[in-house]
């Protein structure tokens, strides 16, 4: 059934509007079949059923009542007529009401389902036929039952639901020149994407073929520098291994040397100890030494006083004999003779002082190295372990050791400032002690 069927039933006056009322009642419609209109196209997206959502939607049980109300009351047309009016008069202000709020979103998505043109006037056209067969069969003539101001009334409402499906039509016809102007802009868009797209698809095989190459070139790098690195490290390990033998082998030697160390620390500690008790009894010979050096002095001081002496009388005896000499002879004077002998003693007893000094120094001398040996030996007896400089030098610490070498070498430095101070004056003040005297003989004195 085609839209054009409306026109048809609001020009014919037969078309009976009886069955109007029982299909727009509370303003409702049984479901019908969607029927093709003229100004649908292929490419429209929006289907029948999706039309027919715009246009308002009735309950659920409206439809059923109202072909129960005029079948069952055929016999009753002013109420018929009467309500056909009410509700004619009242639909398009429920139109003209819900008309600014109905928009693409709302209508497509709207809680209850609205009703289309197509089918509209497919319900008007059938219900018209059933009034027509209906008044035919109850044998009620059509014009009786409406009068003209109704029939009008009827058209009015028509043409003005006619209206508002027109400007329904032309408002989706705006909708769908909007979506496809939008479906021409996201094809648009969609190409210059897929375009986009496929430059990014050649991009990313650029990128990943130049990817590939740089990861070939460094794990070819990696393996020539794992190469290198395992090269290298061989090499290291050949040469920490070298010196590790080195080092085995040195740290042989120096276990060896480190016996041979303690074997001259040990030699070393005997000799401070030797050194040692060496200087003590050099530093008791010294002290002795200096009291014979002192006993000698003073000894030596009487011999040059009696030497002196002698020398002044031997110098009176001298001139008294030139004087004597000069003098005409005198007798014989035994004063004479006694001064001769007198001379003669005292020459032998300096004599016999300078052996006595000469034999004292070689004692004194001999002495001394026979007790430093003995110290350097051990005495003999029971004493050789306890007096022996070994034993001592073998009782010390490494530390008493050191300490006692220094020590024994600063005291020798003094002692050995001490002696040459004391040749040194020997040399200055009494050179004839280190002398070797010629011995005359008696012979010559004589003369």
């Amino acid at each position: 059934m085609m839209a054009p069927s409306v026109f048809q039933r609001t020009k014919s006056p037969r078309s009976s509007p009886g069955t109007l009322p029982r299909k727009l009642q509370n303003g409702t419609e049984p479901p019908a079949q969607s029927v093709p209109t003229a100004d649908s196209s292929p490419g429209n997206s929006i289907s029948d059923a999706e039309n027919f959502e715009c246009y308002g939607e009735a309950d659920g049980d409206a439809p059923a009542n109202a072909l129960e109300n005029g079948t069952r009351s055929p016999g009753n047309p002013l109420n018929r007529h009467s309500w056909t009016r009410t509700s004619l008069r009242r639909t398009p202000p429920s139109h003209q009401e819900n008309l600014p709020h109905r928009r693409w979103g709302s209508m497509r998505h709207s809680g209850k389902r609205q009703i289309g043109s197509n089918v509209l006037a497919s319900q008007l056209y059938r219900s018209s036929s059933f009034n027509s067969s209906g008044c035919g069969s109850g044998g009620e003539p059509a014009d009786d039952m409406y009068s003209d101001v109704s029939l009008e009334e009827d058209v009015q409402g028509l043409n003005y639901k006619v209206q508002l499906l027109q400007q329904q039509v032309t408002s989706l016809a705006d909708t769908q020149s909007t979506a496809d102007e939008r479906y021409a802009r996201a094809k648009a868009d969609n190409a210059v994407l897929q375009a986009r797209v496929h430059m990014l698809d050649e991009q990313i095989r650029e990128i990943e073929c130049r990817c590939e190459e740089s990861i070939a070139e460094e794990k070819r790098r990696s393996r020539e520098a794992i190469s290198r690195i395992e090269r290298d490290r061989d090499t290291q390990l050949a040469a920490i291994t070298d010196r590790l033998a080195t080092a085995e082998a040195e740290a042989s030697d120096l276990k060896q040397e480190v016996g041979r160390l303690r074997g001259v620390a040990e030699t070393l500690r005997a000799n401070a100890e030797a050194a040692a008790r060496a200087h003590r009894e050099a530093q008791e010979q010294v002290s002795e030494l200096s009291a014979q050096l002192s006993a000698a002095r003073e000894a030596e001081r009487r011999e040059r006083e009696s030497a002196a002496a002698a020398a002044t009388m031997l110098a009176d005896a001298k001139l008294e004999l030139q004087r004597l000499q000069e003098a005409p002879p005198p007798p014989p004077d035994p004063r004479l003779d006694e001064l001769r002998k007198e001379l003669v003693l005292l020459r032998t007893q300096n004599k016999s002082l300078s052996e006595a000094q000469e034999e004292l120094q070689a004692q004194i001398l001999t002495r001394g190295v026979e007790e430093g040996r003995s110290l350097l030996d051990g005495v003999s007896g029971p004493l050789v372990a306890t007096n022996s400089l070994a034993h001592e030098l073998s009782q010390m610490s490494d530390d008493e050791l050191q300490k006692a070498l220094k020590e024994q070498q600063d005291v020798n430095v003094q002692l050995r400032n001490y002696i040459d101070g004391i040749l040194l004056a020997i040399v200055e003040n009494y050179p004839q002690l280190l002398e070797v005297k010629y011995q005359k003989q008696p012979g010559e004195i004589k003369s």
